[in-house]
This record gives C-alpha cells, structure tokens and sequence, in this order.
C-alpha cells in the first residue's frame, strides 16, 4: 500500500473526531452541493427542452412540407395528394410517418360569445398520441376513411371561453368570397397542452369534412390538402432528413423543420441554454475554490507532521501524494452525495410533482428533469477532472516547507 494513501486514509477516515476530519466532512458537504446544483440544472434545462421541443413536435410534426405562396395567412395553397411521392418519403431513412393536412380558418359561435379557430384537419389513421397525453375530457375522436366526421377536439382554453363542454354541438362558420358555410361539430375531446400560444388558436377535426368545406362546388373526391406533416425517429438529424425529402420535390414546395416554423420558441430555449451554462461554470469554479482553500487548511495544520516527514527522508513527491489522495477523497465523497442528492430530489419531483410551475408562463405545470446516462457520467468525470486538476496548486507548497519549520508550528 501506497504511504501516501495509507497516510491520507488516516487523517480523512479516523474514528477519533479530529480537525481534519472536521474540516473533511466540511469539504464534502461543500463539494456535494455544487455537485448537486450542476447535476440538477443540466437536468432541468434538458428537461424543460425536451418537453417544450415535445409539444411544438405534437403541433406541428417534425417537417412541414407545403406549397409556396403569395398570400400571407395560416391557410395554404391546397395542392392534390401525390401518392408517388408519399410512398418514397415513408421509404427515406429516418422517415417514421406522413400525415396530409389542411388548416382552415373558422369562427365558433356560442349563445353569447364568439372566438376565431385555426382547424387543423387530420386524416383517420393519424396518430393522436399527443392529444391523448394531454387530454383532460372525453376521448380522443375516431375517424374513419369512409365517412365524414365533424367531431372535433377543443383546447380547455376555447371550451373555457366558448362555455362548453364534451358532448357539446357549437356552431361552426366559413367565410370564403362567396358566402358562409356553417357546421354543426360536436366536441368529443377537451385538452390542454400548456402551450397557449398554439392552445388559443388551434382545434382538431377530420380531413374529410374540411375537404369538403374548402373544395369549390363540394366536391368528394376528397384529394386536396395544404400539406404534410413528417414525424421523424431522431429529431436531431431533421436537417437531414430534410434534405433527403426535399430531393423528392420540386421547386413548387417549401420543406421547413418545426424550427424554422417557429423560431421564437426555440431561440427561447437557447437564451435559456446560456442561463443555465453559466450557472453550471459559476458551481464548478465554486468547487475548485472550496478544494483548494481546504487542503491549504490541511497542509497548514500539517505543516509539523510534514516536516517531520522530510527530517526522515520522505520526499515531497511522497508528502505531495498524501494531499492528493486527500483532495481525491473529498472529491469522490462530494460526488457520491451529491449525485445521490440530485438523482432522490428529481426522482421525487417526476414522480410527486412538489415544485409547480405557472402553466401560462413556463409552459408546463410542474419543473420537469431529463438527464440520459451518458450526460451524466459526463458531468461527473468532468467534475472529477477539473477539480483533481486543481489540487495541484495548494498541493505544490509542500516542496517549499523545511522541516525546521515544523518548530515553528508546535
């Protein structure tokens, strides 16, 4: 056994109470909580993108693809379903589905009230899997491809706004140049997803009835629509997968990812990103300064034992040793309770939910945390390596203490 360790191991781990194993505990203490603190933030930003990046997805899939036009709006040019090509964009690498769309404005009138409606028109295999996670009442609604449906799902904002409820028929206008279609929906299902920017303006219905509202002289061949709505496996290769659709198209189409579509939102969490980053820098140069000022305590009140040392031979390279294993104690022992701090405290947050968020502002009711294995192990090897870096310089006093020195501090 290594002397230094043997040594080290003594002072740190004694079962008589000391300075130095006072001072010890103090320094795990210390470290574990800018441990924790890291460990919690990167969790709760990853977290917090994760599920805003999941609820912009659920909107809006994960590529667009429409036709270029003119008008400015939320409604697209309607161009007719091309088979061929959705056959080869299911076949892409990547690709998982391929939804057609339409988005037809509306105005939804109640005994007293009146509010303007995006429809997002959906067809009857669609996943709705997003809406189900977030529903609040009712069911998700079922369509088929033979029959038209004119139920819909309502966000708990409009159903709020409009007084209704499941179950409930409200009146449905659309104006175009040449007069107003009325409808007569039923809403199945009421949801509510925390993203009121799209939870105002948006509401689910069925492709079929919306083909037939905005096809001229009501026709049924129920072949046009504004667009395609692409989900992906792997959101981070979008660009990607973007580029392999967009060779399947002409230059009649326009092809963005959803954060082209909504740029706002995601340089929001890129603001946050910084937040947090400083954050994470401003801990770990916390822990660095709490190591060092520690095992300069340390070599201090062991400037007698050091000299001692030396006056029998030992070398400072071997004195140096102890200081460092005792710099790797505090660090190891910082990391354990502060990884098992941070990991209870976010598995009783996901679980209980304690810590609320306000809906309206953040986008979510309660602080979420994500945190992969691998960010993980990360963040503790790094922790470990900057820190045991720094050890050094403290640790370099040693070779300066004579062991006539030691008389001194007697």
């Amino acid at each position: 056994m290594q002397i230094g360790y043997y040594i080290a191991k003594k002072l740190s781990f004694s079962k008589q109470q000391s300075f130095t194993k006072t001072i010890t505990v103090l320094a795990i203490s210390a470290v574990s909580i800018s441990v924790c603190v890291v460990i919690l933030a990167f969790g709760i930003l990853l977290g917090f993108k994760k599920e805003i990046q999941a609820k912009v997805r659920g909107y809006a899939g994960d590529i667009s693809i429409t036709r270029y036009q003119l008008a400015d709006g939320s409604e697209s040019n309607l161009f007719t379903i091309d088979s061929t090509f959705t056959a080869k964009a299911k076949n892409t690498p990547g690709v998982e589905t391929i939804y057609p769309f339409i988005r037809k404005q509306g105005i939804l009138k109640s005994d007293s009230t009146l509010e303007g409606i995006v429809l997002k028109a959906v067809p009857a295999n669609y996943n709705f899997s997003f809406y189900q996670k977030h529903l609040k009442r009712g069911h998700v609604p079922h369509y088929t491809d033979s029959i038209d449906s004119y139920d819909i799902l309502l966000s708990e904002y409009t159903a709020t706004i409009m007084g209704v409820d499941t179950g409930d028929n409200l009146n449905l206008y659309f104006l175009d140049n040449r007069d107003v279609r009325r409808r007569r929906p039923k809403v199945v299902g009421i949801f509510n997803t925390g993203l009121q920017e799209f939870d105002k303006y948006f509401a689910i219905a069925h492709l079929r009835s919306i083909q037939r509202i905005v096809t001229p002289d009501y026709q049924t061949a129920y072949t046009k629509v504004a667009g395609y709505e692409v989900r992906i496996s792997d959101y981070e290769q979008a660009s990607l997968t973007k580029g392999s659709l967009s060779l399947l198209l002409d230059y009649n189409y326009a092809i963005s990812t959803v954060e082209e579509l909504y740029p706002v939102m995601f340089q929001w969490l890129d603001i946050v990103d910084n937040n947090v980053i400083i954050i994470i820098v401003l801990m770990f140069i916390v822990a660095i300064i709490n190591i060092i000022t520690i095992l300069l305590i340390l070599i201090i009140d062991r400037i007698p034992m050091i000299g001692l040392l030396k006056s029998m031979g030992s070398t400072s390279g071997k004195i140096m040793g102890i200081f460092h294993w005792q710099g790797l104690f505090i660090l190891i022992g910082g990391l354990l309770v502060g990884n098992a701090l941070a990991l209870g405290g976010a598995y009783i947050q996901v679980n209980y939910r304690l810590i609320g968020l306000d809906a309206d502002t953040y986008y979510m009711d309660a602080v979420p945390f994500t945190l992969p294995l691998t960010y993980l192990l990360l963040i503790n090897l790094g922790a470990l390596a900057v820190c045991f870096i720094f050890t050094s310089i403290p640790v370099r006093i040693v070779s300066g203490i004579q062991p006539s020195d030691s008389i001194k501090f007697r």
